[in-house]
């Protein structure tokens, strides 16, 4: 039988929710932080606060439904925030865009100004998570003088369908360790983006057993879950650069690149099976694709053809 603490880490830590009816209120129910905030706008306040807690990070979403002037400070670690319904706010009277990925460090205080009916996912970094990260892309610091992150829009918009999909109430079907390493490697990938550090690249030789060993852990995982980055970075014993240098080199491709490819072609052998009996969403879930429209976009652009076509003409 399953002991209970087996049994919790199976699955993403407890989704917590958290209803304010006051702005002060609000201000207080976020852990490890000191806030002050002033509502603005007239009316009755209504808030939430739902939150998962890995043990390198912090994740939630803080939702208002009034204009908000918001005094904070982390107490450790480094915050990022990312407008979860696509409207702009303001981080010391600077206005980011829709996607603008806010950063702050811990002891630095900040001002935002939220508007009405608002949204926003916290992302906060504990230091030890932020020493794995610099020692995965070879920096001496993640130290960022300006207010946002540097990040593509396409990968901002799967962030917050991954983070959407994470702090739903719905249990999903992934392990706690699958969770915790995605939350890794996206947190890692954004760092990536952001930074212009260069890699000392390595010998053929060094590419040639680094691929070996790579083809070796995956041919192993069977692809059956989402094998992040920064997994095979600790799998094959390289940095992030040295990864992402190793494959475009010998598969003129990226890892994250090659890695879909090969899902989305086991998917569409599973498709082209006409005894399989499960729908594509799920099929797609169990590949380790979370935001549906970026699949089948993916599957078309590398076959020419949507998932349902693909059934069709079996």
């Amino acid at each position: 039988m399953m002991r209970k603490d087996e049994e919790l880490m199976r699955y993403a830590p407890d989704l917590c929710t958290f209803n304010t009816f006051d702005a002060n209120q609000q201000a207080a129910s976020l852990f490890n932080w000191q806030q002050e905030y002033d509502q603005l706008s007239r009316g009755s306040f209504l808030g939430q606060i739902r939150e998962r807690k890995f043990s390198h990070a912090h994740l939630f979403r803080e939702s208002s439904n009034r204009k908000l002037k918001q005094q904070c400070r982390i107490n450790e670690g480094i915050w990022l925030g990312i407008s979860a319904n696509d409207r702009p706010l303001h981080i010391n009277h600077v206005q980011g865009n829709p996607d603008s990925i806010l950063i702050r460090e811990a002891g630095v205080d900040f001002e935002l100004l939220t508007p009405e009916t608002f949204s926003i996912y916290g992302l906060v970094i504990s230091p030890a998570m932020v020493e794995i990260i610099q020692q995965q892309l070879d920096l001496e610091s993640l130290h960022n003088k300006s207010h946002f992150l540097g990040c593509s829009q396409p990968y901002t918009q799967q962030i917050k369908a991954y983070l959407t999909l994470l702090l739903s109430p719905s249990q999903s079907r992934w392990s706690f360790q699958t969770h915790h390493s995605i939350v890794q490697d996206m947190l890692v990938e954004l760092f990536a983006q952001s930074s212009n550090h260069v890699v000392q690249k390595a010998n053929a030789s060094q590419r040639e057993n680094t691929m070996r060993r790579i083809r070796q852990y995956l041919d192993n995982s069977q692809y059956r879950k989402p094998v992040t980055v920064s997994e095979l970075c600790d799998a094959v014993y390289v940095s992030r650069r040295t990864l992402q240098y190793t494959f475009e080199s010998c598969c003129d491709t990226s890892p994250k690149q090659f890695i879909q490819s090969v899902r989305l072609n086991q998917i569409r052998r599973i498709l082209q099976n006409p005894s399989e009996q499960r729908c594509i969403n799920e099929i797609a879930f169990d590949f380790g694709f979370f935001h549906l429209g970026h699949f089948c976009q993916s599957y078309k652009q590398l076959f020419g053809e949507s998932p349902m076509q693909t059934r069709s003409n079996v």
